[in-house]
Protein backbone atom coordinates (compact mmCIF):
# COMPACT_ATOMS: atom_id res chain seq x y z
CA UNK A 1 0.00 0.00 0.00
CA UNK A 2 1.46 3.36 -1.03
CA UNK A 3 1.16 6.67 0.81
CA UNK A 4 -1.50 7.97 -1.59
CA UNK A 5 -3.79 5.03 -0.80
CA UNK A 6 -3.16 5.43 2.93
CA UNK A 7 -4.04 9.12 2.77
CA UNK A 8 -7.14 8.26 0.76
CA UNK A 9 -8.33 5.77 3.40
CA UNK A 10 -7.76 8.32 6.17
CA UNK A 11 -9.70 11.04 4.33
CA UNK A 12 -12.54 8.66 3.42
CA UNK A 13 -12.74 7.49 7.07
CA UNK A 14 -12.94 11.15 8.10
CA UNK A 15 -15.75 11.73 5.58
CA UNK A 16 -17.68 8.77 6.99
CA UNK A 17 -17.35 9.93 10.59
CA UNK A 18 -17.92 13.62 9.88
CA UNK A 19 -20.96 13.34 7.61
CA UNK A 20 -22.61 10.20 9.00
CA UNK A 21 -21.71 10.47 12.70
CA UNK A 22 -20.76 14.00 13.78
CA UNK A 23 -23.19 15.88 11.51
CA UNK A 24 -26.20 13.68 12.46
CA UNK A 25 -25.17 13.80 16.12
CA UNK A 26 -25.29 17.60 16.03
CA UNK A 27 -28.63 17.46 14.24
CA UNK A 28 -30.12 15.03 16.77
CA UNK A 29 -28.86 17.08 19.72
CA UNK A 30 -30.65 20.07 18.18
CA UNK A 31 -33.86 18.10 17.64
CA UNK A 32 -33.94 16.52 21.11
CA UNK A 33 -33.12 19.87 22.73
CA UNK A 34 -36.27 21.24 21.10
CA UNK A 35 -38.29 18.23 22.30
CA UNK A 36 -36.97 18.68 25.86
CA UNK A 37 -37.08 22.47 26.24
CA UNK A 38 -40.19 23.17 24.17
CA UNK A 39 -42.66 20.33 24.91
CA UNK A 40 -46.04 20.08 23.16
CA UNK A 41 -48.04 20.84 26.32
CA UNK A 42 -46.43 24.30 26.49
CA UNK A 43 -45.77 24.88 22.77
CA UNK A 44 -48.64 23.09 21.00
CA UNK A 45 -48.30 25.00 17.73
CA UNK A 46 -44.78 23.62 17.29
CA UNK A 47 -46.19 20.09 16.91
CA UNK A 48 -49.00 19.88 14.32
CA UNK A 49 -48.74 16.08 14.68
CA UNK A 50 -47.97 13.73 17.57
CA UNK A 51 -44.54 14.24 19.13
CA UNK A 52 -44.20 10.43 19.18
CA UNK A 53 -44.22 10.50 15.39
CA UNK A 54 -41.42 13.08 15.37
CA UNK A 55 -39.39 11.03 17.85
CA UNK A 56 -39.76 7.97 15.62
CA UNK A 57 -38.59 9.98 12.62
CA UNK A 58 -35.56 11.17 14.60
CA UNK A 59 -34.77 7.57 15.58
CA UNK A 60 -35.10 6.47 11.96
CA UNK A 61 -32.70 9.25 10.94
CA UNK A 62 -30.18 7.96 13.49
CA UNK A 63 -30.51 4.33 12.34
CA UNK A 64 -30.09 5.28 8.67
CA UNK A 65 -26.86 7.10 9.44
CA UNK A 66 -25.55 4.15 11.47
CA UNK A 67 -26.21 1.85 8.50
CA UNK A 68 -24.42 4.29 6.19
CA UNK A 69 -21.41 4.26 8.55
CA UNK A 70 -21.30 0.45 8.29
CA UNK A 71 -21.54 0.75 4.51
CA UNK A 72 -18.67 3.23 4.57
CA UNK A 73 -16.43 0.91 6.57
CA UNK A 74 -17.29 -1.87 4.12
CA UNK A 75 -16.33 0.46 1.28
CA UNK A 76 -12.92 1.12 2.83
CA UNK A 77 -12.38 -2.64 3.23
CA UNK A 78 -13.42 -3.20 -0.38
CA UNK A 79 -10.98 -0.53 -1.56
CA UNK A 80 -8.23 -2.21 0.46
CA UNK A 81 -8.71 -5.83 -0.70
CA UNK A 82 -9.76 -5.23 -4.30
CA UNK A 83 -7.13 -4.62 -7.00
CA UNK A 84 -8.00 -1.37 -8.72
CA UNK A 85 -6.52 1.31 -10.97
CA UNK A 86 -8.03 4.23 -9.05
CA UNK A 87 -9.91 5.41 -12.14
CA UNK A 88 -13.32 4.96 -10.51
CA UNK A 89 -12.39 5.98 -6.95
CA UNK A 90 -13.69 9.53 -7.37
CA UNK A 91 -17.00 8.31 -8.80
CA UNK A 92 -17.48 5.81 -5.97
CA UNK A 93 -16.72 8.45 -3.32
CA UNK A 94 -19.21 10.79 -5.01
CA UNK A 95 -22.02 8.24 -4.95
CA UNK A 96 -21.25 7.33 -1.35
CA UNK A 97 -21.63 11.01 -0.48
CA UNK A 98 -25.00 11.01 -2.23
CA UNK A 99 -26.05 8.09 -0.03
CA UNK A 100 -24.83 10.00 3.02
CA UNK A 101 -27.02 12.89 1.92
CA UNK A 102 -30.25 10.82 1.84
CA UNK A 103 -31.06 11.01 5.60
CA UNK A 104 -30.62 14.78 5.52
CA UNK A 105 -33.01 14.97 2.58
CA UNK A 106 -35.43 13.09 4.84
CA UNK A 107 -35.00 15.77 7.52
CA UNK A 108 -35.68 18.47 4.91
CA UNK A 109 -38.86 16.68 3.75
CA UNK A 110 -39.89 16.26 7.40
CA UNK A 111 -39.49 20.01 7.91
CA UNK A 112 -41.41 20.86 4.73
CA UNK A 113 -44.29 18.54 5.63
CA UNK A 114 -44.44 19.96 9.15
CA UNK A 115 -44.65 23.51 7.83
CA UNK A 116 -47.26 22.46 5.27
CA UNK A 117 -49.41 20.97 8.03
CA UNK A 118 -48.94 24.13 10.10
CA UNK A 119 -50.22 26.24 7.19
CA UNK A 120 -53.24 23.99 6.70
CA UNK A 121 -54.12 24.26 10.38
CA UNK A 122 -53.46 28.01 10.56
CA UNK A 123 -54.70 29.47 7.27
CA UNK A 124 -55.89 32.62 9.03
CA UNK A 125 -52.62 33.26 10.84
CA UNK A 126 -51.63 36.91 10.70
CA UNK A 127 -48.03 37.58 9.70
CA UNK A 128 -46.01 40.61 10.62
CA UNK A 129 -45.28 42.66 7.51
CA UNK A 130 -41.94 44.19 6.74
CA UNK A 131 -41.93 47.98 6.87
CA UNK A 132 -39.40 48.19 4.01
CA UNK A 133 -38.53 46.05 1.00
CA UNK A 134 -35.95 43.33 1.55
CA UNK A 135 -32.60 43.87 -0.12
CA UNK A 136 -29.81 41.37 -0.51
CA UNK A 137 -27.42 43.67 1.33
CA UNK A 138 -29.73 43.57 4.37
CA UNK A 139 -28.65 39.96 4.88
CA UNK A 140 -25.08 39.77 3.59
CA UNK A 141 -22.29 42.33 3.45
CA UNK A 142 -21.21 44.03 0.26
CA UNK A 143 -17.71 42.70 0.93
CA UNK A 144 -18.97 39.11 0.88
CA UNK A 145 -20.90 39.73 -2.34
CA UNK A 146 -17.78 41.35 -3.79
CA UNK A 147 -15.77 38.24 -2.91
CA UNK A 148 -18.27 36.00 -4.70
CA UNK A 149 -18.10 38.21 -7.79
CA UNK A 150 -14.29 38.37 -7.65
CA UNK A 151 -14.06 34.55 -7.49
CA UNK A 152 -16.26 34.36 -10.59
CA UNK A 153 -14.05 36.86 -12.46
CA UNK A 154 -10.95 34.90 -11.42
CA UNK A 155 -12.60 31.74 -12.73
CA UNK A 156 -13.24 33.43 -16.09
CA UNK A 157 -9.62 34.56 -16.33
CA UNK A 158 -8.42 31.11 -15.26
CA UNK A 159 -10.37 29.50 -18.11
CA UNK A 160 -8.99 31.96 -20.63
CA UNK A 161 -5.47 31.12 -19.42
CA UNK A 162 -5.97 27.32 -19.50
CA UNK A 163 -7.68 27.45 -22.89
CA UNK A 164 -4.52 28.69 -24.62
CA UNK A 165 -2.75 25.37 -23.95
CA UNK A 166 -5.23 23.46 -26.14
CA UNK A 167 -5.52 20.44 -23.86
CA UNK A 168 -7.47 17.69 -25.62
CA UNK A 169 -9.38 16.88 -22.43
CA UNK A 170 -10.24 20.48 -21.58
CA UNK A 171 -13.90 21.40 -21.95
CA UNK A 172 -13.11 24.99 -22.89
CA UNK A 173 -15.76 27.56 -22.23
CA UNK A 174 -18.29 24.85 -21.43
CA UNK A 175 -16.81 25.09 -17.93
CA UNK A 176 -17.73 28.77 -17.83
CA UNK A 177 -21.26 27.94 -18.99
CA UNK A 178 -21.67 25.27 -16.29
CA UNK A 179 -20.42 27.50 -13.46
CA UNK A 180 -22.47 30.45 -14.76
CA UNK A 181 -25.54 28.21 -14.76
CA UNK A 182 -24.75 27.19 -11.19
CA UNK A 183 -24.47 30.86 -10.17
CA UNK A 184 -27.85 31.50 -11.79
CA UNK A 185 -29.43 28.50 -10.08
CA UNK A 186 -28.12 29.64 -6.68
CA UNK A 187 -29.32 33.16 -7.45
CA UNK A 188 -32.84 31.80 -7.95
CA UNK A 189 -32.66 29.99 -4.59
CA UNK A 190 -31.60 33.24 -2.92
CA UNK A 191 -34.40 35.15 -4.68
CA UNK A 192 -36.93 32.58 -3.46
CA UNK A 193 -35.56 32.85 0.08
CA UNK A 194 -35.91 36.64 -0.05
CA UNK A 195 -39.32 36.94 -1.66
CA UNK A 196 -40.89 33.46 -1.58
CA UNK A 197 -43.94 32.35 0.35
CA UNK A 198 -43.63 32.08 4.12
CA UNK A 199 -43.19 28.39 4.98
CA UNK A 200 -43.85 28.58 8.70
CA UNK A 201 -47.07 30.50 9.52
CA UNK A 202 -46.06 31.00 13.16
CA UNK A 203 -42.48 32.16 12.66
CA UNK A 204 -41.77 35.71 13.74
CA UNK A 205 -40.46 38.18 11.19
CA UNK A 206 -37.16 38.48 13.07
CA UNK A 207 -36.68 34.71 13.02
CA UNK A 208 -37.46 34.61 9.32
CA UNK A 209 -34.79 37.23 8.72
CA UNK A 210 -32.30 35.02 10.57
CA UNK A 211 -33.31 32.05 8.40
CA UNK A 212 -32.94 34.10 5.22
CA UNK A 213 -29.53 35.35 6.30
CA UNK A 214 -28.38 31.80 7.10
CA UNK A 215 -29.58 30.42 3.77
CA UNK A 216 -27.98 33.22 1.76
CA UNK A 217 -24.64 32.91 3.52
CA UNK A 218 -24.65 29.13 3.09
CA UNK A 219 -25.50 29.36 -0.62
CA UNK A 220 -22.87 32.02 -1.35
CA UNK A 221 -20.23 30.05 0.57
CA UNK A 222 -21.09 26.91 -1.40
CA UNK A 223 -20.87 28.92 -4.65
CA UNK A 224 -17.33 29.96 -3.72
CA UNK A 225 -16.40 26.38 -2.74
CA UNK A 226 -17.76 24.92 -5.99
CA UNK A 227 -15.95 27.49 -8.14
CA UNK A 228 -12.61 26.99 -6.38
CA UNK A 229 -13.01 23.22 -6.56
CA UNK A 230 -13.69 23.40 -10.30
CA UNK A 231 -10.39 25.25 -10.78
CA UNK A 232 -8.59 22.74 -8.56
CA UNK A 233 -9.89 19.83 -10.64
CA UNK A 234 -8.62 21.42 -13.85
CA UNK A 235 -5.21 22.10 -12.31
CA UNK A 236 -4.92 18.53 -11.05
CA UNK A 237 -5.66 17.23 -14.53
CA UNK A 238 -3.16 19.63 -16.11
CA UNK A 239 -0.36 18.64 -13.71
CA UNK A 240 -1.03 14.91 -13.80
CA UNK A 241 -2.26 14.67 -10.21
CA UNK A 242 -5.29 12.58 -11.01
CA UNK A 243 -4.33 9.98 -8.38
CA UNK A 244 -5.38 12.60 -5.79
CA UNK A 245 -8.81 13.29 -7.32
CA UNK A 246 -10.69 10.95 -4.98
CA UNK A 247 -8.94 12.57 -2.00
CA UNK A 248 -9.78 16.05 -3.24
CA UNK A 249 -13.45 15.26 -3.81
CA UNK A 250 -13.74 13.76 -0.32
CA UNK A 251 -12.17 16.87 1.23
CA UNK A 252 -14.56 18.97 -0.86
CA UNK A 253 -17.51 17.06 0.65
CA UNK A 254 -16.10 17.83 4.09
CA UNK A 255 -16.34 21.53 3.23
CA UNK A 256 -19.90 21.22 1.88
CA UNK A 257 -20.95 19.38 5.06
CA UNK A 258 -19.38 22.03 7.28
CA UNK A 259 -21.11 24.85 5.39
CA UNK A 260 -24.45 23.04 5.59
CA UNK A 261 -24.11 22.74 9.36
CA UNK A 262 -24.25 26.49 10.04
CA UNK A 263 -27.70 26.53 11.64
CA UNK A 264 -29.20 29.40 13.65
CA UNK A 265 -28.58 28.90 17.38
CA UNK A 266 -31.70 27.81 19.22
CA UNK A 267 -31.18 30.55 21.81
CA UNK A 268 -31.80 33.16 19.10
CA UNK A 269 -35.14 31.67 18.01
CA UNK A 270 -38.42 32.99 19.43
CA UNK A 271 -40.35 29.87 20.46
CA UNK A 272 -43.06 31.87 22.23
CA UNK A 273 -44.94 32.11 18.93
CA UNK A 274 -45.73 28.39 19.28
CA UNK A 275 -47.63 28.88 22.54
CA UNK A 276 -51.40 29.14 22.67
CA UNK A 277 -50.82 32.73 23.78
CA UNK A 278 -47.63 33.83 21.96
CA UNK A 279 -47.23 36.97 23.98
CA UNK A 280 -46.53 35.12 27.22
CA UNK A 281 -43.10 34.03 28.32
CA UNK A 282 -42.20 30.83 30.08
Amino acid sequence: MNYTDLFFYIVLFSQIMFLSYYYPKRMLIRIHTIFKNYPPNEFPKLYPESIDKYKKLAKRYQIMNHLIIVLGFGLILWFYVTPRTGEWDQVIVFWYFMIQFIPNMGIELWSRNTHKTMRLLNQDAQKEAALQPRRLTDFVSKEFLGTVFAIYVIFLGFNVYINQFNYSWYGGYLNVLIISGFYLFCGLIIYKALYGKVKNPHQSYEDRKIDIQTIIRQILSIVIAVTLYAMLQILMKAYGLESFKAISVSLYFHVIGFLSMQWPHLAFINFDVYKDKPGLTK
